[in-house]
């Protein structure tokens, strides 16, 4: 380490403008006591400054130092963040964390010249805004000045509405006088006394604690009488001695005890105050420092002058020391040496220095305005660095569990402690703050509980819940308790009462956790949320409440302790547990659970009643129950004969309110019965309007003196009844006559609508496989249009593409013109995707096609030719299912010219591999279909045009006749209950079209082009809505349509040509097909080359 020379003046400010910043809630703090020969030279202990990267350093003994204006830099240099600081007196602080500075003294703390220099260091990552400051209290001081500091220091503290951390060298121990001792520790005092008489001592101290000298001389007197031998406990009369009390009168608490009553030290065992010897005042010392002995041992000195970290009450329970067990920075920092100038080496200080990381793990607090008041509100959320880390649970007690606090001690004649037999609670006594021993109870009331006055209001969020056992950890009566999505639990027997507001926004709860307590709200519970009773114990609110968001009870009880405890027209759950009327009356808008209802003799009315909700369960009411005019009871059942009831223990009246049954799925036979309700002491009365939630299944009320019974029977309503379209009414009755114990039967027979029976019939026609037929129907006329376009090209008609083919023989040139009177080869591919609407039967058929094809034709005449061709293409399709087919196709052709008029026609088949899959769900029942089947397809076309030639455009007239046949092959669907076979189906269609072609050449600069078109109007005779025959596996056969072909269709075709070259040609045109439900489009691009 190196030295340097610092000098600041008393008061000076040093600001910090930036901040590395705390980490998840946690500080960082160093505190040193620096007075030695080195104070001007502050970087002898840069290095360990740097190594330690602490937020907040203090010191003491600083006056006259350079430490708190040089070592920001020296930080700051090494890239720890940006340093300010304060130096006041003789100490000084020093902080990298956004805040501010500032000091404090008062006439308790002036008198000495002793100040407090501090940093408020703002809210940070959940850590509240929390001031950090150092004092020295100087050992030459007088004690009784120094206990007028510590309270000095108490009344600052206790006026700060945020946490302290104080820091600094008290030189103070805790207690003067005798231990506060229970009888056997003053017995074991008489022992060690009577194992040596002459120690006046002993003799002084016993006579201090018994009951009676004149018996304690007699005692002592005969015991000397009879040879003095070793005594027992046995041997001690009883009464000689009672349990001290706290407090003692004339055992003094000192300095540390004082500053305990406002702090409670951060410590750990380490750095835990020795045994200090017995004595009258606080004594003087030195803490060992580096190269001297450990700590905690017995010495020539007799009080602590280590560093300290004390926090302020109530907020020190909430800040804990986190160092890292491998951190050489945190603790008390032992043999921390510097090199001299000279070169030699000496201790850092005579103090050790102590650091630690202190993690906040309280609630997070906020300041809030109550008109012009400001408080402080706790929230217990994620906001919370240890939210999370708690499984979203605090513990907020006034008790603060400290360890602590020392109320006494046994010392031997010469002032030095008994070490030796005794227990540690013998050698001094530590405050337990769980101790119900009475010595200790006025202790534990000034140590260990926490004032929470403090508390403006306690916000419970992000589904947290606070765990309290008194109400007074809430604070006081006007701090409200808002619970936001989060809860409150009380734990054990010792509170009754929750005696503040509470609002309840989104769902709140309260948990009484032990069934032995009983907690009384006593203030109203209002706000928009739920209320949501949890826990074993009962809840009595006894306040006129205003939630609206409704009540839930999910164990234990929740009773009223007043009328208007309960909020009428509001949902009640009870899921669990009681709900006790107490014998106030309460209208519910929705009563559900499996709880119980206990009326106490009160009227209970009930908008809608539905026990357990969507499952099965008993809602018991304990007492008379009346069901009025216009009520609900919603009751479920299940096919295995269990199903809601409500159980009253008294009178059930029932005056006409509609019963509603929900049926869970599965099949309900005929004579099932239901008990939907039940009643001690009888049923008067009926319910009104029984509704049907299922169209094929009757419900009927029946009645007894004491119970409401429900009976189930399959109604006479028919499936095909239900069905609205052809496929819903041919299917429903294919499922009618498979009859009950069959799989799908049972499905449909449950539906609990008819708008879902008839969605069952869609999915179970398996029109799918019609549909296939229009799909293969739609797509031959690609097949035409290629035969046609070559015939038009060969004869170069118009609006002929510029097709280039391939001729052969002896004379064939390597590449002739569309118009070769030679034998020659072609190709043509094309694709083509469509939409056909369905018709309110069928679903929408989506398709889509590409493939080619590919022919030869030869010169039978001048004007005449004939070919023949092959191909391939490929077919999607989907509506209620989807397929696919692999198309081959074959066939003949020719065509020939009588001057201006031109005949075309052809022959083909097609064969097709068709698969198809669908997918069958509704409620109650699931399946997967699958089928692969062969189909053909023949058609006959032909087509006459006459050639009109204009100036720049030539025209042909046409009609067109087709004539398409498509038989499918019988099969059976893979797949379950719902699997259907299909019987061998022809299809017959004839199209007719007349319309108008044009062709007219131009030029695109000096590039030679064609413009071409087709109009013209297409109608459908025979069997445009093909029909497919199916059943089920054991079932009669049923016809299902397909979506219809159009009978009436506009076409229009539009394409051109553009000669690129000589031997070049790009080509695009467009083909489309337009009916009132369909939609047909196709492209065509071609590029050709010659050789």
């Amino acid at each position: 380490m190196t030295a340097a020379k610092i000098g600041v003046a008393v008061g000076a400010i040093i600001a910090a403008t930036s901040s590395a910043g705390a980490e998840d809630g946690k500080l960082r703090i160093l505190t040193l006591n620096i007075w030695n020969k080195f104070k001007q030279t502050p970087q002898v202990t840069s290095d360990f400054m740097i190594g330690g990267n602490w937020d907040v350093l203090t010191f003491q003994e600083a006056n006259g130092s350079r430490y708190v204006s040089d070592i920001p830099g020296i930080l700051e240099n090494a890239g720890l963040g940006k340093y300010g600081g304060i130096l006041t007196g003789d100490v000084g602080v020093i902080s990298r964390l956004p805040g501010s500075f500032g000091s404090y003294t008062s006439p308790g703390l002036n008198t000495q010249g002793r100040y407090v220099s501090y940093t408020i260091a703002n809210e940070d990552s959940g850590r509240p805004q929390t001031l950090i400051g150092t004092v020295h209290l100087d050992y030459s001081d007088p004690a009784t000045k120094r206990m007028a500091e510590a309270k000095a220091l108490n009344n600052w503290a206790r006026g700060a509405s945020l946490p302290v951390i104080l820091t600094g060298d008290f030189n103070a121990g805790d207690v003067s006088e005798r231990g506060l001792h229970s009888v056997s520790q003053q017995e074991l005092l008489l022992r060690i006394y009577t194992k040596n008489p002459t120690n006046s001592f002993y003799y002084d101290l016993l006579r201090q604690y018994a009951t009676d000298d004149a018996a304690l001389d007699k005692f002592i007197s005969d015991w000397k009488g009879k040879g003095g031998a070793a005594i027992d406990a046995a041997a001690i009369p009883t009464g000689l001695f009672n349990d001290e009390m706290y407090p003692i009168a004339g055992n003094t608490p000192q300095t540390m005890n004082i500053l305990k009553k406002q702090f409670m030290l951060l410590q750990t065992d380490a750095e835990r105050e020795g045994f200090k010897p017995h004595e009258l005042n606080d004594g003087s010392g030195t803490w060992p420092s580096a190269g001297e002995d450990d700590e905690n041992v017995w010495g020539s000195w007799h009080r602590v002058k280590i560093d300290h970290f004390l926090a302020s009450r109530p907020f020190g329970k909430w800040y804990k020391i986190d160092d890292d067990p491998n951190d050489p920075y945190a603790g008390v920092i032992k043999d921390v040496y510097v090199t001299k100038p000279d070169g030699t080496t000496a201790p850092v200080s005579d103090h050790e220095p102590v650091a630690h990381t202190f993690k906040w793990v309280g609630p997070a607090l906020a300041t809030y305005m109550d008109g012009t008041v400001g408080k402080t509100r706790l929230i217990w959320g994620a906001v919370a660095p240890v939210f999370e880390e708690n499984s979203k649970e605090f513990y907020l007690s006034r008790n603060n569990m400290r360890n602590d606090v020392y109320l006494g001690q046994i010392s031997d004649d010469n002032g030095n402690p008994i070490l030796t037999g005794l227990t540690d609670q013998e050698k001094k006594t530590l405050l337990d703050c769980k101790s119900t021993d009475a010595r200790f109870q006025q202790a534990i009331e000034e140590y260990c509980i926490d004032d929470h006055s403090f508390i403006g209001e306690t916000v419970v969020t992000d589904g947290g819940t606070v765990i309290v056992d008194e109400d007074a950890a809430l604070g006081g009566p006007d701090a409200a308790l808002r619970l936001v999505n989060g809860g409150l639990r009380v734990a054990g027997t010792a509170m009754h009462s929750l005696n503040r507001e509470v609002e309840l926004q989104g769902l709140g709860w309260i948990d009484i956790a032990d069934a032995s307590n009983i907690v009384s709200a006593d203030q109203q519970i209002s706000g928009a949320g739920a209320l949501s009773k949890r826990g074993d114990g009962t809840l009595v609110l006894s306040a006129a409440n205003s939630y609206t968001g409704g009540t839930i009870v999910e164990n234990g009880v929740l009773k009223a302790g007043v009328a208007g405890a309960f909020v009428n027209n509001t949902a009640y759950a009870v899921n669990g547990g009681t709900l006790d009327l107490n014998g106030f009356d309460l209208t519910m808008s929705l009563l559900t659970g499996a709880g119980t209802v206990k009326t106490g003799g009160a009227a209970l009315g009930i908008g809608t009643l539905t026990p357990d909700g969507d499952d099965i369960g008993t809602l018991t009411v304990d007492g008379d129950l009346t069901l009025g005019a216009g009520s609900t009871y919603i009751a479920n059942i299940a096919p295995d004969g269990t199903g809601d009831k409500l159980a009253v223990t008294g009178k059930a009246t029932l005056e006409g309110g509609d019963v509603y049954i929900s049926k869970l799925a599965g099949n309900y036979m005929p004579g099932q019965r239901y008990t939907i309700l039940t009643a001690d002491g009888g049923v008067a009365g009926a319910f009104g309007n029984l509704s049907q939630n299922m169209p094929f299944v009757d419900l009927g009320l029946t009645y007894d003196p004491r119970n409401v019974y429900l009976d189930i029977a399959r109604n006479d309503v028919a499936f095909p009844t239900i069905g609205i379209t052809r496929n819903q009414k041919a299917t429903a009755g294919a499922i009618e006559a498979l009859g009950a114990g069959n799989e799908v039967y049972d499905a449909v027979v449950l539906q609990d609508s008819e708008a879902a029976a008839r969605g069952a019939f869609d999915q179970l026609s398996g029109e799918i496989h019609a549909s296939a037929t229009t799909a293969l129907i739609n797509d031959s006329r690609l097949i035409r249009s290629a035969v046609n376009d070559r015939l038009r090209t060969a004869f170069n008609d118009v609006a002929a593409t510029d097709l280039p083919v391939l001729g052969y023989g002896p004379d064939a040139k390597p590449l002739v013109k569309g118009e070769t009177p030679q034998m020659a080869a072609w190709g043509q591919a094309f694709g083509a995707w469509s939409k056909t609407d369905g018709n309110g039967n069928a679903a929408d058929l989506d398709q889509s096609t590409g493939g080619f094809v590919t022919g030869f034709d030869t010169a039978v005449a001048t004007d005449w030719r004939l070919g023949a061709f092959a191909g391939y293409s490929r077919t999607s399709f989907d509506a209620r299912g989807s397929g696919e087919s692999d198309n081959y196709h074959v066939g003949v052709y020719g065509g020939g010219h009588f001057g201006a008029l031109s005949l075309r026609s052809g022959l083909g088949y097609s064969w097709h591999s068709v698969e198809t899959s669908r997918s069958v769900a509704f409620s109650g029942f699931e399946d997967r279909l699958k089928a692969d089947y062969d189909a053909g397809t023949f058609q006959a076309f032909g087509e006459l045009g006459y050639r009109i030639d204009m100036k720049q455009v030539a025209f042909e007239p046409f009609a067109n006749l087709a004539h398409v046949r498509v038989k499918t092959d019988g099969f059976t669907e893979t797949g379950g209950a719902a699997a259907l076979s299909a019987a061998e189906e022809t299809t017959s269609t004839t199209f007719t079209t007349l319309g108008l072609r044009a062709s007219a050449p131009f030029t695109l600069g000096t590039v030679e082009a064609e413009a071409r078109g087709t109009v013209g109007w297409q109608h459908a005779y025979g069997d445009t809505t093909p029909v497919s025959t199916l059943a089920f596996d054991g079932g009669n056969g049923f016809s299902v349509a397909g979506v219809p072909l159009a009978e009436d269709m506009g076409l229009v075709e539009a394409g051109f040509d553009v000669k690129l070259s000589e031997r070049t040609t790009l080509g695009v045109s467009y083909t489309g097909q337009f009916g009132s439900d369909v939609k047909q489009n196709g492209v065509d691009a071609r590029f050709a080359v010659k050789f």
